[in-house]
């Protein structure tokens, strides 16, 4: 039940913290703009998810989706140190590359590997697949809710970025803004949302389902079905 809890608390810092960049970064069309509507939009996806997770809590607060939760906002916090990473000190690269796939591949198999022990434990596939779609999924909302904290208050950081300033000075001229913060808050804002709906939910969809069709044939052969 805390576990629901939490994840409910984070999507809601999350669509505050969405409605807080509406506000403080305002790009050329404000408040309209696919940027400005993007963000409104995403807000109210949040309250969505909000109220579905509240709605059907006393159908996802079994002992399996909890134990999924718990771990996948445990997961969460490794995206938390690779954001942090890359915003506060800023390695240049090759080497940030080598540290975002070192942190992509351990969630990765994380994911993987949880789902594929929850199908070898219950013999079916869907169990891997519930595994791999809540533990993404929570994985996922720490992962954008970090992001957002950084954009709310660490942009000094992420326009300071060497790698930031030479992309600003290529694309200055050309698109909607003509401010560096206000370009880098949805750039960053829009990998805030790709953490929790493709690094996510679907990272946890694709690898939960593979681990649990793994776990399942591994259950298959170990009891000779």
């Amino acid at each position: 039940m805390k576990s629901n809890l939490l994840l409910r608390l984070i999507l809601l810092l999350c669509l505050a913290l969405s409605v807080s960049v509406f506000f403080l970064y305002r790009p050329d069309r404000w408040p309209l703009g696919l940027e400005s509507l993007a963000c409104l939009a995403s807000a109210a996806s949040f309250l969505i998810l909000i109220l579905f997770l509240w709605y059907f809590r006393a159908r996802i607060t079994n002992e399996q989706q909890i134990r999924n939760i718990s771990i996948g906002l445990c997961i969460g916090l490794l995206w938390t140190v690779e954001i942090s990473i890359n915003n506060f000190i800023q390695p240049r690269l090759p080497y940030r590359d080598w540290i975002d796939n070192a942190f992509w591949a351990v969630i990765t198999l994380a994911i993987l590997v949880k789902a594929l022990l929850e199908a070898s434990r219950s013999g079916k596939i869907l169990s891997g697949i519930r595994s791999g779609i809540w533990t993404g999924f929570s994985s996922g909302a720490v992962a954008c809710l970090s992001a957002l904290l950084v954009i709310v208050f660490g942009m000094a950081a992420i326009i300071s970025d060497p790698l930031n300033i030479i992309e600003w000075s290529a694309v200055k001229d050309s698109t909607y803004t003509s401010q560096i913060s206000v370009y880098f808050a949805f750039q960053s804002f829009a990998g805030a949302i790709m953490h929790l709906v493709i690094l996510g939910i679907a990272w946890g969809l694709i690898f939960g389902s593979l681990g649990g069709l793994t776990g399942r044939l591994f259950r298959s052969r170990v009891s000779g079905r």
